[in-house]
């Protein structure tokens, strides 16, 4: 049986877990992750999305998780100035993705830089979608004009990126190379190697903790990663299948507040 006075961190991947549908926090949850604090339990947000998005969205709640941002490229301890955690790759190494991702019309490739994301104004009508996950942005009509030497990830927005892009870009997931689906309009392209969990992973060191001491929650298979480490994972009603069956536990969806549900029933709220 799980310890849950053991618990020191909670962990929470953003869309499709902690976020609705609407992309909107679970009510309540401010007041939450205060409450938890005051026991000794840190909120950890993980997730696909830019730091400098991230940390401004929770300054304006008040509060300060930890945040691994870019699937695991950045982790950053709460009001922190350098991150605790940094595992960046040359813009180069995704030349050839990026063609072969253009060579389809609808495709909106983002360098994902620590600072700022270097986005294409091929299709200017998807860049409020895509601005929900970045703050700090710049625009450009070529690769050359992007100014990251080095990135966190190639992300690529499309319409239909499981469907379509996905299967395009299969051909360069290797051992060097992570193509991942990463959301509805999202294929993330990453270096082998990184990943949400290394971040984790080197957040429990820094801190003295065990894995056990980490509830775990996440809904798409850039969560996997984190879902290997602690023997308390949780997917979401809504997950894949592969996250499903990666998790040892299982809670409601996203749209049911599944998280804050799961931490009523350990006792943790």
């Amino acid at each position: 049986m799980h310890n849950e006075s053991d618990i020191r961190l909670v962990v929470t991947d953003m869309d499709g877990t902690l976020l609705n549908s609407a992309h909107a926090e679970p009510v309540g949850f401010t007041e939450t992750v205060r409450r938890l604090a005051a026991r000794g339990i840190d909120w950890v947000i993980a997730s696909g999305r830019q730091y400098a998005n991230l940390r401004a969205r929770f300054d304006s709640l008040g509060v300060s998780p930890v945040i691994i941002a870019e699937n695991g490229s950045l982790g950053y301890e709460a009001h922190a100035e350098e991150p605790y955690f940094s595992d960046l790759t040359p813009a180069s190494f995704f030349d050839d993705i990026l063609k072969a991702a253009m060579a389809d019309p609808l495709t909106v490739p983002v360098y994902c830089g620590p600072v700022h994301a270097s986005i294409s104004n091929r299709h200017p009508e998807y860049l409020e979608e895509i601005g929900l996950y970045f703050r700090k942005t710049e625009l450009w009509s070529a690769p050359a004009e992007a100014h990251n030497p080095e990135v966190c990830k190639l992300a690529l927005f499309h319409p239909q990126a499981g469907d379509v892009l996905l299967p395009r870009l299969k051909v360069f997931d290797s051992p060097t190379c992570r193509v991942i689906h990463s959301g509805a309009h999202w294929v993330d392209v990453q270096r082998s190697g990184i990943d949400k969990g290394n971040a984790l992973r080197a957040l429990l060191e820094r801190r003295g903790l065990r894995p056990g001491q980490a509830v775990v929650f996440g809904d798409y298979l850039n969560d996997v990663g984190m879902m290997a480490i602690g023997t308390h994972s949780v997917a979401m009603e809504n997950a894949l299948p592969e996250v499903k069956a990666a998790a040892l536990h299982r809670t409601c969806s996203n749209d049911e507040d599944g998280v804050l549900v799961y931490l009523r029933k350990l006792g943790l709220l």
